[in-house]
């Protein structure tokens, strides 16, 4: 596989992934907030939530289209520049995206019409249960997808199968308690909250500065700032614990996250190398039906090394008979090549979310005092609005980059993950992709500004 075509497909996915995440946390929030907004409206009958509720939901509406948009290319890209990938571990990775899609992403689609329709059709009650189930699905979507992420970082419950030549789902229960898995959804979804719960609070604190008076960005504004204290609170209380998992990948992740030196980490990654040696070898005896009892224990023993002894196709094809040298070379390459740059973004996350949570922690107290806000709060409000977002973008890619060069810790590297495609191909596919999530991006921007424009900002709140 040539080394360019490698960077192209990773720069492929990573832009792709990273303007489909752009959408996610305002879906992810605004749903809970819609179905918090609208209990209040059910609960006291004020229609000032009801309006607060319908108005919210037209940015809802905008942001759930463009991430089931740029989802479908997204999953695309698992045919198109990971075609390896999706053979070799598709038996786990294919079935939480496919309960995704047939559970969730499908209740979520067919109650859209009844929630979106339904405000004078449906009574109070039942357009409530419809909001919270959308808002449930929503989030069990995103369930599904984190738990896919997290089996990325910490592969459990799954064993490679000599006879398929694949990775193969050996056990559904551990792989749903995959605390990998767990973690990155409570942190991820937690994290989407402030993100979305941060760009509420920026907007109504612009609309309290050209009107402080203006009752419902007021409450927008103090909806947003409990809500975001709350997730804020909760990304710092259950963080990502999984730098903190017992695997090699995991272990030289947490340690460029703390600034040490990886090489100790050497010996340990040339035995794994080395044990994939002799598992590769076992290997070349089964392909050719030598199935004795004796060959099959010794490769079930060594099989979880297997993909430590493809990091030598690089310098040694053949693998089994390579040399000390270049078992060495191996296991350099298992350790994440940007130490610097996953140091810096962690810094990066770690200070933004710190000065996001001040920022909520500001917000919140001053709304619940029930008096005007101050206009030098809401200067603040609306500069450190895109902080969480900036957080979230830093640690998607600390938590990706310090995996590399796995597309599957330790199991599979990302250059046998990638299709056999030209340097060509490869490129037009980056530049047709990525203009094609630009112009999707433009249009999200555009159909929001022409929402917020079109709000009449009166005394008595806006028409949604």
């Amino acid at each position: 596989m040539v080394d360019t075509v490698v960077e192209l497909s990773r720069w492929q996915f990573a832009i792709t992934a990273m303007l489909h995440f752009l959408f996610i946390p305002l879906t992810l929030g605004l749903a809970l907030l819609l179905a918090l907004v609208e209990s209040a409206y059910v609960w006291n009958g004020r229609t000032q939530y009801k309006q607060l509720a319908r108005f919210w939901g037209r940015l809802f509406a905008i942001h759930f289209v463009l991430a089931v948009a740029t989802r479908w290319v997204l999953v695309f890209q698992f045919g198109m520049n990971g075609s390896y990938f999706s053979h070799y571990v598709g038996d786990v990775f294919a079935l939480p995206l496919a309960l995704e899609a047939m559970i969730c992403f499908f209740l979520a689609a067919a109650l859209w019409g009844p929630y979106w329709l339904g405000w004078e059709r449906l009574g109070k009650v039942q357009h409530l249960v419809v909001t919270w189930l959308i808002a449930i699905a929503v989030n069990a979507s995103a369930f599904w997808v984190l738990m896919s992420s997290g089996w990325l970082q910490n592969p459990v419950g799954a064993a490679f199968d000599y006879q398929s030549y694949r990775i193969e789902l050996t056990d559904f229960q551990q792989w749903l308690s995959n605390p990998a898995g767990w973690a990155k959804y409570w942190h991820t979804v937690a994290a989407s909250y402030a993100a979305a719960m941060a760009a509420v609070l920026g907007m109504s604190a612009h609309w309290l500065k050209r009107n402080p008076d203006d009752a419902m960005a007021r409450q927008s504004y103090r909806f947003a700032a409990g809500i975001g204290l709350v997730a804020m609170i909760m990304v710092a209380a259950v963080g990502d614990r999984t730098p903190e998992l017992d695997n090699l990948t995991q272990q030289a992740k947490r340690v460029v996250m703390t600034g040490q030196a990886d090489n100790a980490l050497l010996p340990a990654i040339e035995a794994r190398v080395r044990k994939g040696i002799e598992a590769y070898a076992l290997l070349q005896q089964l392909r050719d039906e030598n199935t004795a009892a004796e060959i099959l224990r010794q490769f079930d023993a060594l099989k979880a090394d297997l993909g430590y002894a493809t990091l030598l196709v690089p310098v040694h094809k053949a693998i089994v008979d390579a040399t000390d040298k270049q078992i060495r070379l191996a296991a350099q390459s298992a350790l994440p090549a940007y130490p610097g740059l996953i140091l810096s973004l962690y810094r990066l996350m770690i200070a933004c979310g710190v000065l996001a949570l001040l920022g909520f922690m500001l917000a919140a107290w001053w709304g619940a005092r029930n008096q005007r806000i101050s206009p030098w709060l809401l200067s603040v409000s609306l500069y450190l609005s895109p902080l969480p977002w900036v957080a979230c973008i830093a640690g998607w890619a600390v938590a990706e980059l310090g995996k590399q060069p796995w597309a599957v810790a330790g199991v599979l590297p990302t250059f046998w993950a990638v299709s056999s495609v030209s340097v060509s191909q490869a490129l037009v596919g980056l530049l047709g992709l990525t203009l094609m999530y630009l112009v999707l991006l433009g249009a999200g921007l555009w159909l929001m500004r022409k929402v917020l424009l079109q709000r009449n900002l009166v005394e008595n709140g806006a028409k949604a």
